[in-house]
């Protein structure tokens, strides 16, 4: 498969004069014969600003399946990323808009960032859609909500972040139970990835009310740690110093893991000693889960890399998801001990591919009511060659 002509050849040249793309990722997916569904058109080019990194972590993940979902419903896709930094996220990405001049533009809000970038689309007639991280309410307020203000921005695809941090609270203290660790109530330190980020704020509201509503469980402290598996360590590891607590509610896996680390440096084995729960579904903690260290790895949210190209090739062939809502939420889902199995024979070596992507298109499916993004659906979505 190859990029298309002129407009990635300018992205390219720009590389190469050492612009702001440096470390930019860049992948181009073009079918290399018409795919079913789409005319024989050139494919349509979408322009994805990842917030994260090309090359480790979360925002790979949503890369990854991405493409795969680019690549089996015929778009061409160009990726450029913010290494975590939102000013490198901004300004890499206008380059880009201005560069690419793309069909579509998938943005994310992070640190309540996107804005400009939604502007600068809007004024060269740059579809837009937001992903994981949609507006916050004033920002939406200002804005007039999708296909108002800025008529091009068609809307937003986010996850339940509040039902995800309730449930991981939930299970410190089922798990905590389990394990007589609740004997004068379960004390937990929470760490959060950051408190800007509307996904963090709203996966924390859901850790609030699994507090307000589970007496026994109670926050002995909540810090930041930027999303960092280093830095969880090292404050965890500072903490516990001087402080006890039966349990670690962590924003994310790397932050668990980094959590985990310091507990067993501290002398308290998770699964025995003290709880620990996370979210993101990578590899590392799903094992975890399997070997009773972490009591689950929440999310799935990662798919939403997917679930946005199959609503923008629903679009494309005339089923708009705003027949639903121009805001989508879908649900994300727990690996616990009794489903982490299942999950690892069908995608334990991560290769998308292997989903049916039009198993999950309106389009393609006229009788879907709804979306069907859920750990249920992916797992019978499974191509079996």
């Amino acid at each position: 498969m190859s990029c298309r002509g002129g407009e990635f050849s300018n992205f390219a040249a720009a590389l190469r004069r050492g612009s702001l793309y440096a470390l930019v990722l860049s992948v181009c997916l073009a079918a290399a014969s018409p795919t079913p569904g789409f005319t024989s058109e050139p494919p349509k080019r979408v322009l994805f600003v990842n917030p994260g990194f090309a090359d480790k972590g979360f925002w790979k993940a949503v890369s990854e399946t991405m493409e795969a979902a680019a690549t089996a419903l015929g778009f061409e896709l160009t990726i450029v990323s913010g290494d975590r930094k939102w000013p490198l996220m901004v300004s890499r990405g206008l380059a880009a808009l201005n560069d690419l001049k793309p069909d579509y533009a998938i943005l994310v809000n992070e640190h309540q960032q996107v804005p400009q970038l939604m502007e600068a689309a809007e004024a060269d007639g740059i579809k837009t859609i937001l992903l994981l991280n949609g507006l916050t309410a004033d920002q939406e307020a200002r804005m007039n909500g999708p296909r108002q203000t800025l008529s091009n921005w068609l809307g937003t695809i986010t996850p339940d972040n509040e039902i995800a941090g309730y449930e991981m609270a939930q299970s410190l203290l089922t798990a905590g139970g389990a394990l007589g660790l609740d004997k004068d109530g379960l004390s937990i330190l929470t760490l959060a990835g950051d408190f800007k980020t509307p996904a963090s704020i709203v996966r924390l509201q859901g850790l609030d009310r699994a507090l307000q509503e589970f007496r026994p469980l109670s926050e002995a402290r909540r810090i930041t740690v930027n999303w960092s598996e280093r830095q969880a360590y090292e404050r965890t590891k500072i903490f516990l110093k001087t402080s006890r607590v039966d349990g670690i509610w962590a924003a994310n896996d790397p932050i668990a893991i980094g959590a985990i680390k310091a507990s067993r440096e501290a002398g308290k084995e998770p699964g025995r000693d003290i709880v620990v729960t996370g979210l993101n579904w990578s590899r590392e903690a799903v094992d975890l889960v399997r070997d009773g260290k972490m009591t689950l790895t929440h999310g799935g949210h990662f798919l939403a890399g997917a679930w946005v190209i199959v609503l923008l090739y629903d679009y494309e062939n005339g089923k708009d998801f705003a027949e639903i809502s121009s805001h989508l939420s879908f649900p994300m889902s727990s690996i616990h001990a009794g489903n982490a199995d299942a999950y690892v024979d069908a995608f334990g070596d991560g290769d998308w591919s292997k989903i049916n992507f039009k198993h999950f298109s309106r389009a393609e499916n006229p009788s879907l009511k709804k979306y069907p993004f859920n750990l249920t659906a992916l797992l019978s979505s499974r191509r079996v060659d």
